[in-house]
C-alpha cells in the first residue's frame, strides 16, 4: 500500500510540475560555453578577412568539445555568416543559406537553446540590413521562445535580450523594448561596450516617451560607460544621442556643438552609418536654426554616405526629405523636381526594406502577434488549470479509494488478529478451569495441592511467555484494550481464599507440625508463612514469586529477613516444618 501511494504521490507532483523547454541531455552545456568564447574573441572577427577568418574557426572548433558534428555545423554556419554579412555589408545570398541550413539542423536536433540563438542571428542580420517584415517572425519566434526557456541555457543572453530590445524599439514598443533591455543590462560585463550600448538604447526609449530627464541620466551614463571600456565610436554616438535631447529641447547651439564632435569621432573611427546619421541631424539642427546654407551642405555631405549602400536608402529618403524642404524655402524649382523624383524612385524600392510604412506595418503585426500571444498563454493557462483541477479532483478520489481499501483491509486484519488473540486467551482459560476442575474432583489434600500448585506454576509461565510476545506485535492493541491476559495471569495468583484452603489442607496433613510452628514462632505473619510452607513443597524462589505475583527480589529478601529475624533459629524454622 505503501508503495502504490510513494507512486500516485510522484505522479501527482508530476502533474503539477511547471512546464519548461525541454533541452536535449545529449550535450553538454560546454556547448553554451564554446560558442560565447568564440564571439569574444572580437578582434579576430574583426581584423581577419573571410578566408582566413574561416581557416581560424575551423581550427578553433576543431580543437573545442562540441556536443556532436551537427553542432559543429550550426556553429561554424552561424559564425561564418556573420563575417560574410560583415564583409560584404549587405544581404547576401552565401549568409542566407548559412543561416537557412544552420536553423534546419537546430529545429531537426531538437535543440531549442541552438534554435534560439541561430533564430536570434538571423533575425538581426535581416534586421540590420532593414528586411523588417522577413526578420520580424524570426524575432517573434525567439521572444516566445523565451518565455519558455531556461535562462541558464540561453546562448550570449546578453546579446540575446539586447537584439531584441533595438527590433522592439524600432517597432515604436518602447514599454517592452525597456523590459528586455533591462534585462541585457543585467547580464551585461561591468564596464563593458555592450553595457554602454544598452544604456545608450534605454536613452532612447526615454526620450521617445518625452521623458527628457530619464533619456538624459541614460546618455550620460553611456558617455562615461563608453569611455571606461574605450570604445571610441559608442562615445561619439552618445554625443550624438545628448545633441538628439538638446534639439528637442531647442538648444540648437549646443546640439550642433556635439554634433559636429560626434562626426569627428566617427569619421576617425570609421563609423560610415553614425557618421550619416550625425550630418543629417546637424543639417536638422542647422535648419531649425534658421542656417539653410549649413543645413543644405552637410545633407549633400551626408548622402554621399546613404547613396555608398543600399541598406541605407531610408536615410537616403530622409535627407532628400528634407533637401525638398530646403529647396522650396529657397524657391529652387530645379533642386526641388530633382528631389521629387529621387523621392518617387526611392518610395518603391523602400516597400522591402525600412520604410515608414513598413515599420509602421511591422509594429502593427507585431502588437497584433503580442495580442495573440496574450490571448494563446490564457487560453493554455486556463486549460491548465482544469487540467490540473481535474487531475487533483482524480487524485484525490483515487487517495479516497486507496485510504478506504486500506481501513477495511486494516478492519479484516484486526478480525483476524482478534480471532486469534480470543483463541489463545480462550485455550490458556480452558487450561486453567482443567487444573481447577482436577483439583475440585478429588480430595483437596496437600498432595493434590502440590499437583496443583505445579501446574498453575506452568501455566503462569505460558502465560508470562506469551504476553511478552504480544506485547512485540501487532496483537499488542488488543492486549492494551481488553487486558485479557493480564487479568487470567493475575486470576492465576494465589488469593486469600486459596491460600486458606492450601493451608488447611497443609494443616490436616501435619496439624502438630503446624501448631509447634505457630507456637514457637508467634510473630510469624501470614505472607512469611506462605513462603515456608511453599519452599516446604520444594519450590524454587522463581516458582514462589510466580505464585504470589512478586518479584524474585522479593522472594529472596523475604528469606533475608528471616534468616536474619531468627538468626540463630532459621535452620530450625525450616526443621520444624521439615
Amino acid at each position: 500500500m505503501i508503495k502504490i501511494i510513494s507512486l500516485l504521490f510522484f505522479c501527482f507532483m508530476g502533474v503539477f510540475s511547471d512546464a519548461k523547454i525541454k533541452y536535449s541531455e545529449d550535450y553538454s552545456i560546454s556547448d553554451k560555453k564554446i560558442i560565447e568564447q568564440i564571439a569574444e574573441n572580437k578582434s579576430a572577427f574583426q581584423t581577419k578577412n573571410y578566408k582566413d577568418f574561416k581557416i581560424y574557426l575551423n581550427s578553433v572548433i576543431s580543437k573545442t568539445h562540441l556536443s556532436n558534428k551537427k553542432t559543429e555545423i550550426v556553429v561554424n554556419n552561424v559564425f561564418s555568416a556573420l563575417k560574410n554579412a560583415q564583409e560584404k555589408d549587405q544581404l547576401n545570398e552565401g549568409s542566407t543559406l548559412l543561416f537557412q541550413t544552420a536553423l534546419e539542423i537546430s529545429k531537426k536536433e531538437k535543440r531549442a537553446d541552438l534554435e534560439i540563438w541561430v533564430s536570434l542571428n538571423y533575425a538581426f542580420y535581416f534586421y540590420t540590413y532593414r528586411k523588417y517584415e522577413k526578420c520580424f517572425p524570426l524575432f517573434m519566434y525567439c521572444i516566445k521562445a523565451l518565455e519558455e526557456a531556461d535562462g541558464f541555457s540561453i546562448i550570449q543572453i546578453c546579446d540575446t535580450y539586447k537584439k531584441i530590445g533595438y527590433f522592439l524599439s524600432t517597432t515604436n514598443d518602447y514599454d517592452n523594448a525597456e523590459e528586455y533591455l533591462k534585462k541585457a543590462y543585467q547580464y551585461a560585463k561591468p564596464e563593458s561596450s555592450d553595457m554602454a550600448s544598452i544604456l545608450n538604447s534605454l536613452g532612447f526609449c526615454s526620450l521617445a516617451k518625452n521623458n527628457f530627464t530619464g533619456a538624459e541620466t541614460y546618455f550620460k551614463k553611456t558617455l562615461e560607460m563608453a569611455q571606461k571600456s574605450g570604445d571610441n565610436l559608442r562615445y561619439a554616438k552618445a554625443l550624438g544621442s545628448i545633441a538628439e535631447l538638446e534639439l528637442k529641447r531647442k538648444n540648437f547651439d549646443k546640439a550642433i556643438t556635439l554634433l559636429q564632435r560626434d562626426i569627428a569621432i566617427s569619421k576617425k573611427n570609421k563609423g560610415d552609418q553614425n557618421t550619416m546619421y550625425a550630418l543629417t541631424l546637424l543639417s536638422k539642427a542647422y535648419l531649425e536654426n534658421g542656417d539653410i546654407f549649413n543645413a543644405e551642405k552637410n545633407l549633400y555631405i551626408a548622402k554621399d554616405y546613404a547613396t555608398a549602400k543600399s541598406h541605407f536608402r531610408s536615410s537616403e529618403y530622409q535627407i532628400n526629405e528634407m533637401l525638398l524642404k530646403i529647396a522650396k524655402i529657397k524657391g529652387d524649382d530645379k533642386h526641388e523636381l530633382l528631389a521629387r523624383r529621387r523621392l518617387e524612385k526611392l518610395k518603391d524600392s523602400l516597400m522591402d526594406f525600412d520604410a515608414k510604412e513598413t515599420v509602421l506595418r511591422v509594429g502593427w503585426e507585431f502588437q497584433k502577434k503580442q495580442l495573440q500571444m496574450k490571448v494563446e498563454m490564457d487560453k493554455n493557462k486556463i486549460e491548465k488549470e482544469s487540467y490540473l483541477k481535474l487531475s487533483a479532483i482524480i487524485v484525490a478520489c483515487l487517495l479516497l479509494i486507496i485510504m478506504l481499501i486500506i481501513i477495511r483491509s486494516y478492519r479484516l486484519k484486526m478480525k483476524s488478529k482478534k480471532v486469534e488473540y480470543d483463541k489463545k486467551v480462550l485455550t490458556l482459560m480452558i487450561d486453567k478451569i482443567k487444573s481447577e476442575s482436577k483439583l475440585n474432583n478429588t480430595h483437596k489434600t496437600l498432595q493434590s495441592y502440590q499437583i496443583y500448585l505445579s501446574e498453575k506454576n506452568k501455566q503462569i509461565e505460558v502465560l508470562e511467555k506469551e504476553m511478552q510476545q504480544v506485547k512485540n506485535s501487532s496483537f499488542s492493541i488488543l492486549e492494551e484494550k481488553s487486558g485479557e491476559l493480564q487479568n487470567l495471569l493475575e486470576s492465576h495468583l494465589m488469593t486469600d481464599e486459596n491460600w486458606k484452603n492450601f493451608r488447611n489442607a497443609f494443616i490436616q496433613k501435619d496439624p502438630s507440625h503446624y501448631k509447634e510452628l505457630t507456637n514457637q514462632f508467634p510473630d510469624l505473619t501470614d505472607s512469611n508463612l506462605r513462603i515456608i510452607i511453599l519452599t516446604k513443597l520444594n519450590m524454587n524462589n522463581t516458582e514462589i514469586s510466580r505464585l504470589l505475583g512478586v518479584t524474585i527480589d522479593a522472594v529472596k529478601k523475604a528469606k533475608h529477613r528471616l534468616r536474619k529475624k531468627y538468626e540463630n533459629d532459621y535452620e530450625r524454622l525450616f526443621e520444624q516444618i521439615l
